[in-house]
């Protein structure tokens, strides 16, 4: 829990790690939550939450693909023919 709001509703995030291959990623979700919602294990199920945001940050082969190379290397291989 990160934050009770004055209605009483939760405001909770949760992240996990992920491993394939040779791609980390972390996967973190974050939403409010009616305290009616969670049961004894204190767990809430995804679709029990509102306003909720997922965010997926990676490293890996995946993300460096998605990186654009710098300038000067760009430019030779423009130029050079192989």
């Amino acid at each position: 829990m990160t934050l009770v709001l004055p209605n009483g509703n939760l405001v909770v995030e949760g992240a996990k790690d992920i491993q394939v291959n040779s791609e980390r990623q972390t996967v973190v979700v974050r939403g409010v939550v009616r305290p009616a919602d969670l049961d004894t294990n204190n767990i809430v199920r995804s679709d029990h939450m509102a306003q909720i945001e997922v965010r997926i940050n990676g490293k890996g082969v995946v993300n460096d693909v998605a990186r654009r190379p710098n300038f000067l290397y760009r430019l030779l291989l423009g130029l050079l023919p192989f």
